[in-house]
Parts: structure tokens; C-alpha cells; sequence
């Protein structure tokens, strides 16, 4: 896993590194300036008389840019350095690369107008590099650096590498504060930032390289970051012996469904069983039964007893009870539909449960409905799954836009407060854990903006759980396993076309992967 910092985190980082380790500044500015160069150099390739155009500021960020300016210059390419502020206004370690630059007659412009940049826009370089500002900036950009970056935006057709992040970012932040640069690549150093992660911000961010700088990884790794990548090294699927047989492969129960929404259930027990559950048993409203005995054949159908509005409700507890006391797991929620008969039978269903279980859609609804619930006793054989909107339910009266800006520090907050595990969908989607742990997905696209999609990452979600996993392991491997199939049926098709039954159909092929650590050599099946 990539540990992903705030910019007080990453300062605290290279504090550490200067002042504990022994490395000066100045070497770290090197180690990044030489590894962006190493870059653009792939990006060049064999391209004939390459031209490169590097935008400079007054801190770290446009020292490091005064470095990748000299490894260019050294290796025979045409650079044009241009510095948005008075030499006087450099300092520090910038100052020492700007210095070493004028002693080797490197040619640097000082600009203090955006007129002066009227032949950048008529002889655009084969790359421009973004190195105006770094991680301290706070708010929105302003005066000429907003003017110039609104400029190279809308006036130069090129190709931008940003140094670090691109400037007007922050990187605290998945919010874009004002103007920023649209970068096509961004080099960062060390580690990511929010902003390289999140939406909106990400969006800016383009391809993004990670580079080392010569940091120790037992100071990169600091225990103390709470926030992490998962990335395909860190999946691993359970184990299974060979003379396994169904009862040891983990016994589901799924309480789903109603009339009209025959299709969430069936689409969560499918996955389930698909995931590896050796058996799976799915109960819904006896008026259904039937629909469900059509569309399923692997797995088996309960009917229980239901309200006059087709749903469960009271009276259907009698059978859930004994399906808890068969399951090794449960998983509650999609497609239930909402009512005071479905929520009291919810509550009970949970107030009864002592085995691992996934709270899904409707049951999501009834439990932020009844808050005594989830604020008694221990809950760490929970997950839930909410959307942003199932999740800001939980939080009346908030401002949902801080919400969403907030929400790793909300969800961090949240499994901790209710020692739960906290699986909150989205994209990146996030799992929270009770020590504070967050692990942002690597994986997923736009493509699971479709309905059903959601009852799909349930059913993987009870899969895992019943072959063992606790609920941490369960989710972000469920969350990476979801957007895994889902990114290989987008590359042979598009993200318009995908569907919760495709997530399905695919669920094979994503593992079959995963287990062997490598893409394989047959097409999964759409």
C-alpha cells in the first residue's frame, strides 16, 4: 500500500529526512529534479530538436524546476526557463539551483506581464513544465501566478508536465479553489497528495509518477499516516484446501428484495456465489418466490412471510431467525424497500445478529432511521456499504458539500465512533476502519453509474466474509475486486455499456487474475 499525505504530513516527512536523517534540502531538491527529468525524457522520446518551456516560482517547487532545467540543458536539449518573480524574491535552495543556472549561462527570463509570453502561445515547446507552485499554497491562486496560469491553460496547446502537483491545487484538498493547471502528467515526490487521488482535483492531475527522492521508506512509511492506495500487490484472495467442501466455503444469508426489486437480490447472491461462498441462501417476501426461482438456479430461495405491501416486516421474523441461526454470515438490505413494517424488521434482524453481516441500501436507510442501534454495544463484525447519499443520511442538518469535502476525515471519524468497518462507495471509493486506517481504491471507472452495480460490491462483500476474511480484509478486497472487473470490461468495451450482470460475468476472470498476479491470456466474458 501508498501511503497518501496532507501537506503538513509531507512537511513533517522532510523535516525528518534534514534535520533527523542528515539530508540536506538541497540534495532532496536534486533527487526531485532529476527524477522529473527522467521523465520528460520518456515523454520526448526521438523527438527531433525537442523544445522545452520551464515556468518557475519562488519556492521549492520552482527550485525544482530550475534543476530540471539544468540535467535538460546537459544532455544537449533546448530549454527556455521563465521566472514569474524577481531574482531578489528567490531564496534558500532555490536560490542555490538559480545560482548554479546563471554560473552555467542557462538563459532565464524574468516575466512580470502575460505579454511578455505572446511568443510562448505562437512557439509552443513540445512540453511546458509546471513548477510555479508546491504543496503550501492555501486557498485559491492569486494576482500575476493566477494571471499566468490562466494563461498557459487557454493559450498554449501543449503537452504540461507539473512538478509535484499543478499549480493552484491543494493538496489537502479534492476541491479545485480557484484556477489550476491542467496538467497532462504530474510528478510527485515521495508520495501522494489528496489532491492527486480525489475528484475534482484529480482530474487535473492527469498521469500521475510517483518518484523517490532518497527519503528512507522507514520515514516515507511513518505508522502515523492513516490514509492509503491500495494497490493489486496488496490483494490477496482466500485460501482454500484442496478437500474443501461447501460447508467450509462460508453459509450466506441474504434478506433482500421486494416487489419490483426482484433484481438487487438476485444480483447479490449471484455475486456471492460467484465470489466462493460454498453456499448461499437468499429469503425474500413469499410473494416473489417464485420470480426468484426463475432467475436463480445455484442459489436457494426462502420465501418468508411478508406485509400486504409484498415486503418483510414483524411477521416475517420467526423465518429470519432460523436463517440466522444457520448462516455463518448475512448481508441485508438491497432492495427491501422502505417502510415502517421494513424498518422495525430491519432492527430486529440486526438486534438479533450475532454474526458478521453487510448493511446494504434499504437496511442502510432503516438503521439511520434508528440511531439507538448503531450507537449501543460493539459492532465490528459490521460493514456498511452506503453511497455519499446513504452515508450523509447519517449526518442531518450537515452542509452535504462538507461532507464531501470532509469525507475521510467523517469517515475515519464514523468506524472509529461505532467500531465498525465502514465501506463508503464512490470514486475513488474509501474503506474506513475502527484505528483510524482509510484505504482509497485504485481501482473502478464511471461505468458503475449503473444500477445494480452497488448490489454486486454487497454480494462479493458477504463472499469474502464467509470464507473467512474479517469485515477490514472483506471490503477493500471486495471494493478492489469490484472496480478490477469492472476496469477489464471497460477496456474492450466502453463505460457507457456496463451493467451489474456484466460485474457478474466477469467476477471469474477479475480473480482468476488477481490470484495469479497477472492479466492472463483469455478474454474475460462480457
Amino acid at each position: 500500500m501508498l501511503k497518501v499525505v496532507n501537506a503538513e504530513e509531507m512537511r513533517a516527512i522532510d523535516n525528518y529526512a534534514i534535520e533527523k536523517v542528515g539530508l540536506p534540502g538541497v540534495v532532496l531538491m536534486e533527487n526531485a529534479g532529476r527524477a522529473t527529468f527522467r521523465v520528460i525524457q520518456q515523454m520526448l522520446g526521438n523527438t527531433p530538436d525537442p523544445l522545452v518551456y520551464i515556468f518557475c516560482g519562488k519556492g521549492n517547487n520552482g527550485g525544482d524546476g530550475f534543476v530540471v532545467a539544468r540535467h535538460l540543458w546537459n544532455e544537449g536539449i533546448y530549454v527556455r526557463v521563465f521566472c514569474i518573480v524577481p531574482e531578489k524574491e528567490l531564496s534558500g535552495d532555490a536560490l542555490t539551483n538559480y545560482n548554479i543556472l546563471h554560473n552555467m549561462n542557462i538563459p532565464i527570463e524574468f516575466v512580470s506581464s502575460t505579454d511578455q509570453l505572446r511568443e510562448v502561445e505562437n512557439e509552443p515547446p513540445h512540453i511546458l513544465v509546471d513548477a510555479l507552485l508546491g504543496t503550501g499554497l492555501k486557498g485559491p491562486a492569486k494576482g500575476f501566478v493566477k494571471e499566468v496560469i490562466d494563461f498557459l491553460n487557454q493559450n498554449v496547446e501543449t503537452r504540461i508536465l507539473s512538478i509535484d502537483l499543478p499549480s493552484g491545487l491543494n493538496a489537502d484538498s479534492p476541491q479545485v479553489p480557484g484556477s489550476a493547471i491542467r496538467a497532462d502528467v504530474t510528478v510527485t515526490m515521495a508520495l501522494p497528495k489528496r489532491c492527486h487521488v480525489l475528484f475534482p482535483a484529480k482530474n487535473y492531475v492527469g498521469e500521475n509518477y510517483v518518484v523517490e527522492i532518497g527519503i528512507p521508506p522507514f520515514v516515507v512509511n511513518k505508522p502515523d499516516i492513516k490514509l492509503e492506495l491500495l494497490e493489486q500487490g496488496d490483494i490477496v484472495l482466500p485460501f482454500r484446501y484442496p478437500d474443501a467442501h461447501k460447508y467450509e466455503c462460508g453459509k450466506v444469508a441474504i434478506l433482500a428484495g421486494s416487489k419490483g426489486y426482484t433484481g438487487a437480490a438476485a444480483l447479490c447472491a449471484q455475486a456471492a456465489l460467484k465470489t466462493g461462498a460454498g453456499m448461499v441462501i437468499l429469503a425474500v417476501p413469499e410473494s416473489i418466490n417464485a420470480v426468484m426461482e426463475q432467475k436463480l438456479t445455484e442459489v436457494i430461495n426462502r420465501p418468508v412471510p411478508e406485509t400486504a405491501q409484498q415486503t418483510i416486516g414483524p411477521e416475517s421474523m420467526e423465518t429470519i431467525e432460523e436463517l440466522l441461526e444457520w448462516c455463518d454470515v448475512l448481508a441485508i438490505g438491497p432492495g427491501l424497500g422502505r417502510s415502517e413494517a421494513v424498518r422495525k424488521a430491519v432492527i430486529a434482524t440486526l438486534e438479533k445478529c450475532d454474526k458478521p453481516v453487510v448493511i446494504d441500501a434499504d437496511a442502510l436507510w432503516a438503521l439511520a432511521q434508528d440511531r439507538k442501534l448503531l450507537e449501543a454495544g460493539d459492532h465490528r463484525n459490521w460493514i456498511l456499504t452506503p453511497h455519499f447519499g446513504e452515508f450523509s443520511r447519517f449526518f442531518p442538518g450537515e452542509d452535504k458539500e462538507n461532507l464531501a469535502i470532509h469525507r475521510i476525515e467523517i469517515a475515519q471519524a464514523f468506524a472509529r465512533e461505532y467500531n465498525l468497518t465502514l465501506l463508503l462507495k464512490g470514486n475513488p471509493a474509501l474503506v474506513a476502519m475502527p484505528d483510524e486506517r482509510v484505504y482509497i481504491n485504485s481501482t473502478g471507472n464511471a461505468g458503475l453509474a449503473s444500477a445494480g452495480t452497488g448490489d454486486v460490491l454487497t454480494g462479493i462483500t458477504v463472499g469474502l466474509l464467509a470464507q473467512g476474511f474479517d469485515p477490514d480484509e472483506a471490503a477493500y478486497t471486495a471494493n478492489f475486486v469490484h472496480g478490477f472487473a469492472a476496469d477489464h470490461i471497460v477496456e474492450r468495451e466502453t463505460i457507457y455499456g456496463l451493467t451489474a450482470g456484466d460485474l457478474i460475468n466477469n467476477l471469474g476472470f477479475a480473480l482468476k487474475s488477481l490470484q495469479t498476479g497477472q492479466q492472463g491470456s483469455n478474454e474475460p466474458a462480457i
